[in-house]
């Protein structure tokens, strides 16, 4: 049997049930306080986090938080994969979904942890506007139906930029005034629309704002990766430092195709089992609606925390 390791996104913290549910692991707590210290001493940032995942919602994923909610996730994620090494083999790949690809690189041994998260606040401090821009959202088919390629096609025309999820499930970039035109369509063909994020994420509005941070990204330390990593976005192995660190950039910009990526993992590298590492269960409602043969399990369950 084959595993892969797969890390949701920004997402990770929508419900308050996913926010805590790994709390009372002394891994997780460990990572919280190594990127507390590490903010405080290094970017001048005070943050708890714990006090953090308490809050609403609508505060975690307010613009000026959202990087600070970015790094939880990841110090979860962490935290998650760091006991399942104590109790489980390791995988044999490891697949970010979005920002899910830092902790990826982090359990990885491609990226230092401290020096990732820190390196993360710092570069996302001039982001104020993006929400100006547009935003990104959700956009999912009834059951049993997908997106046709007239669709696509008409996604194409009015410049939107579509992150394929599964044959029914869409994750879209964009303006505001190409979104709207999503939603009237949506509302004819029976769409469901839901706002991810307040600004334009995988998309190309956001390419500026990256661009800013390119230089400084390029220069953190990054080595090879210890357990081999899949990209969502090239759909490739990773194993060259420097094409991780472009790919972490490209991950903010870029579309992703995880459709296809699960695909590839399981016939062209054997994968047959996934494991959710959470703290959401996003990807694993993602991976119902794909034609693959592979098992998929829960970090939580295998830990056995319920």
């Amino acid at each position: 049997m084959k595993t892969a390791y797969i890390y949701p996104g920004l997402n990770g913290l929508l419900r308050r049930t996913d926010r805590v549910k790994f709390l009372a692991l002394p891994e997780v707590q460990a990572r919280f306080k190594t990127a507390e210290v590490g903010l405080a001493s290094q970017a001048g940032v005070k943050i708890d986090f714990n006090e953090l995942l308490s809050l609403p919602t609508e505060e975690i994923y307010a613009l000026e938080n959202v990087s600070l909610a970015a790094i939880a996730i990841c110090a979860i994620q962490c935290g998650i994969s760091d006991r399942l090494k104590q109790t489980h083999p390791q995988p044999d790949w490891l697949m970010g979904c979005s920002m899910g690809d830092l902790a990826r690189a982090v359990h990885a041994g491609a990226y230092d942890y401290e020096t990732a998260v820190v390196n993360y606040v710092r570069f996302t401090r001039d982001i104020f506007g993006l929400d100006q821009i547009g935003k990104n959202i959700a956009v999912s088919a009834p059951k049993g139906e997908s997106f046709s390629a007239d669709d696509y096609a008409w996604f194409d025309e009015i410049e939107v930029d579509v992150s394929r999820l599964n044959p029914r499930m869409l994750n879209i970039g964009g303006r505001f005034a190409e979104l709207a035109l999503i939603e009237e369509r949506a509302a004819s063909k029976g769409w469901n629309t839901l706002t991810l994020l307040d600004y334009p994420a995988h998309s190309r509005y956001i390419l500026p704002y990256v661009e800013k941070v390119e230089v400084a990204a390029l220069d953190i330390r990054t080595q090879p990766p210890s357990i081999p990593i899949f990209s969502s976005i090239s759909l490739r192995s990773l194993s060259d430092p420097d094409e991780i660190k472009r790919e972490f950039l490209l991950s903010i910009s870029q579309t992703l195709q995880w459709d296809q990526a699960v695909t590839r993992l399981v016939q062209d590298h054997g994968i047959t089992r996934f494991v959710n590492i959470g703290p959401c269960r996003s990807l694993s409602g993602v991976m119902k609606d794909l034609a693959v043969e592979a098992e998929m399990v829960e970090a939580y369950d295998l830990m056995e925390l319920s």
